[in-house]
C-alpha cells in the first residue's frame, strides 16, 4: 500500500515544569506524499521562567539556554504556517493540552485542525507490542532517535504513523477512521474533539 496521500505535520513539546502551558521547546516535522519534506526545532521561553529539575533531567534544557529564546506567543505566528495536513503526535492528549494552554495564556484563538495520536494507532497496528512508549515503538520498527529532544520525537512520531498505516493497510491516516473505527481529534475555535480508539461495547446490567 502507497502512501501517496499521506500529508501531516508531527508535533512534539516540552515543558519547564508540571504546568502545560510552561512549553519551553517545540519540534516539529512534515511530511507530503509520505515522504518528510521539512524539520524544524524551536526553544521557548516559558512565563514564568520556571524550570523542575524533574523535567530538566528528561529532556536537558535549563533556564539559562531559553533566556534569550522567544514566548509562545512571539513564535506562533511563524510556527503555524509552517503546519501542513492535520497534526500527529505521540500521546497527543499532551501535546495537545499543551498547545492549547500556550494559546489559553495570551488568549489566542485555536486553530482550525484535526489531529491523531500514533500511541492510539499504534495499539490498533501492533497489539501484540507490550508497551506503546515512542522508545519502545520505534526501536521495534527500526527508528532510531534521540527520546526527549522535540524535534527527534517528532520525527519518530512521523515515521510510526507511516509504518502504521502500511501495516494497516491506510494510504493515509484518513482512511483509519473507516477501516479501524478511530475517532480523529479536532482543534476548532474555542474548543476541541480528543482522539481516541474504538470504545469496546458495554453490556446491559
Amino acid at each position: 500500500m502507497g502512501l501517496q496521500k499521506m500529508k501531516f505535520t508531527a508535533i512534539d513539546f516540552e515543558t519547564a515544569n508540571a504546568r502545560r502551558g510552561s512549553a519551553c521547546a517545540v519540534g516539529l516535522v512534515m511530511v507530503e506524499n509520505g515522504q518528510i519534506v521539512g524539520r524544524l526545532s524551536q526553544l521557548i521561553r516559558p512565563e514564568p521562567l520556571a524550570f523542575d529539575p524533574f523535567n530538566v533531567s528528561i529532556h536537558g534544557i535549563t533556564a539559562k539556554e531559553v533566556a534569550d529564546a522567544p514566548t509562545f506567543s512571539e513564535c506562533w505566528p511563524s510556527l503555524w504556517p509552517r503546519i501542513t495536513g492535520p497534526l500527529v503526535a505521540h500521546n497527543a492528549a499532551f501535546d495537545m493540552s499543551v498547545l492549547r494552554s500556550s494559546l489559553d495564556s495570551f488568549r489566542a484563538q485555536y486553530p482550525e485542525t484535526e489531529y491523531f495520536c500514533t500511541c492510539v494507532i499504534s495499539k490498533l497496528a501492533w497489539p501484540e507490542f507490550p508497551t506503546f512508549a515512542l522508545n519502545h515503538v520505534a526501536r521495534e520498527i527500526g527508528v532510531s532517535f534521540t527520546h526527549h529532544d522535540a524535534e527527534e520525537d517528532a520525527f519518530a512520531c512521523a515515521h510510526v504513523a507511516m509504518a502504521a498505516c502500511k501495516k494497516l493497510g491506510a494510504s493515509s491516516l484518513y482512511d483509519l477512521p473507516g477501516s479501524c473505527g478511530l475517532r480523529v481529534g479536532r482543534l476548532f475555535a474555542g474548543g476541541y474533539c480528543p482522539c481516541g480508539c474504538p470504545r469496546p461495547a458495554r453490556s446491559r446490567v
